[in-house]
C-alpha cells in the first residue's frame, strides 16, 4: 500500500505504521502494537496520543488495561476539514496582524528592485503579475514549446485572462520551420513577428509596465524580475526597433 498521501497530509512514518496496524488487527494494547510495529513502547504511547488528537484513534478499557483502536478511515476527511478550518483561522489572524507589521516596517526606497523566482511557481508568479499590471506585454527570445510543456493548463488560463482584460501581447520569435506557436484561437490578443536566426537573441525577455523578466530555462527554470522604469523603457525601445525589422509572416 502506498501511504505517501498520509505523510503529505501530516502523519509521521510511525503514526502511519501504528494506524495501519490498528486497522488490520483491531483493538490492541500499546505493548501489542510495539511488538507488531517494532516501535519502542514509550514512542508508541506518544504516537497514539497524537493520533487521538487527530481523531484517527480512540481507546477503551478492558478490565484495567487500556486498548486502542483505529477510527473508521472516513475520519481522515474530517481531520483534513479540521486542518482547513484551523488554517483559515490562522490566515484571518495574520491578515489582522499585517497592518501592524507593515506600520513597523521601513522599506528602503530604491530605484531598482530585483527579485529571483525559481521553478514553475516562479513562472506563474510573473505571468499572474502581467495580468494584474494590465499593460501591453513585449516578449523576445521566447520558446513557446517550453511554456506549453511546463505549464500546459496554466497557459490556457493565462491567454483567457489576456483576452478578458484586453491585454495585448507582442512576441518576436525565431524564423524557422517547425517553431512552436500558440494558435490564434487560443491566444487572440497575441501577435507574432519573426527574426532570422542570425538576428535572433534566444534570451527570453518579457517587458511589461516598469518590469523586465529574464527567464533562464535551466533546472530549475529561473525568472529574474527587474523593476525600474528607465531600464524597462530601454528594453521597450529596443523591442520596437526589432519589431520594425521583423518579418510579419513565418
Amino acid at each position: 500500500m502506498d501511504t505517501t498521501i498520509l505523510r503529505t497530509i501530516g502523519l509521521t512514518t510511525n503514526e502511519i505504521k501504528i494506524y495501519i496496524t490498528l486497522l488490520k488487527i483491531g483493538l490492541s494494547t500499546a505493548y501489542e502494537l510495539s511488538k507488531k510495529t517494532d516501535i519502542y513502547r514509550v514512542h508508541v504511547y506518544d504516537k497514539l496520543e497524537q493520533l487521538m488528537e487527530k481523531g484517527l484513534v480512540t481507546h477503551v478499557y478492558k478490565g484495567a488495561k487500556k486498548h486502542f483502536q483505529a477510527t473508521e478511515p472516513e475520519k481522515i476527511l474530517q481531520y483534513l476539514e479540521d486542518k482547513k478550518q484551523k488554517l483559515a483561522q490562522e490566515e484571518e489572524q495574520v491578515n489582522q496582524l499585517l497592518p501592524e507589521l507593515k506600520a513597523l516596517t521601513k522599506l528602503p526606497q530604491e530605484d531598482t528592485k530585483v527579485e529571483v523566482f525559481k521553478g514553475k511557481e516562479g513562472l506563474k508568479y510573473f505571468l499572474k503579475d502581467i495580468i494584474k499590471t494590465k499593460k501591453e506585454v513585449l516578449i523576445t527570445g521566447i520558446d513557446d514549446a517550453k511554456y506549453n510543456e511546463t505549464l500546459p493548463i496554466f497557459m490556457q488560463q493565462y491567454f483567457r485572462d489576456l483576452k478578458i482584460n484586453q491585454i495585448k501581447e507582442r512576441i518576436i520569435t525565431v524564423k524557422k520551420k517547425g517553431v512552436f506557436l500558440f494558435k490564434e484561437k487560443n491566444a487572440p490578443t497575441t501577435n507574432y513577428r519573426y527574426l532570422e536566426e542570425k538576428q535572433f537573441n534566444p534570451t527570453n525577455t518579457i517587458v511589461y509596465g516598469n518590469k523586465i523578466v529574464i527567464v533562464s530555462w535551466g533546472t530549475p527554470v529561473t525568472a529574474t524580475m527587474i523593476e525600474n522604469k528607465g531600464i524597462a523603457e530601454t528594453y521597450r525601445n529596443h523591442f520596437e526597433h526589432l519589431w520594425k525589422i521583423a518579418a510579419k509572416k513565418l
